[in-house]
């Protein structure tokens, strides 16, 4: 039995400080990389915080870990538009993700689609 605690993927309930979907902030992502996000998270995938990656790999790209965690921006902003993904879904099926815990008066954009438009 481990002392480590269980992994929490949807523990982060607000965006963080330089989270994309913040739209308090001057976007950074090009036009053609947030609509690729966009259309990953309505094809269910998900979108991890950029906090609790791993940039440890021989290239420096992005890796998942046992303890990244989904993006608090890109899930308010689909729970806004009704749009939960799949792994929110199971989630909350599992009792790990509950969307009243989310704090749905960020400063994130209402729809992907308003998102994708920022990143001109």
């Amino acid at each position: 039995m481990s002392n480590n605690p269980a992994p929490a993927p949807f523990a982060l309930k607000r965006p963080c400080g330089n989270c994309p979907f913040r739209n308090d902030r001057q976007p950074f992502l090009s036009r053609d990389r947030a609509q690729d996000i966009a259309d990953s998270l309505e094809a269910d995938a998900s979108f991890h915080c950029h906090q609790t990656l791993s940039y440890e790999s021989e290239d420096g790209s992005a890796e998942l870990t046992a303890t990244s965690k989904h993006c608090a921006g890109a899930m308010i902003t689909m729970e806004r538009e009704g749009k939960a993904n799949q792994m929110m879904r199971i989630g909350g099926r599992m009792g790990l993700y509950n969307r009243d815990e989310l704090d749905m008066d960020a400063s994130v954009f209402p729809t992907l689609a308003d998102w994708v438009e920022a990143h001109g």
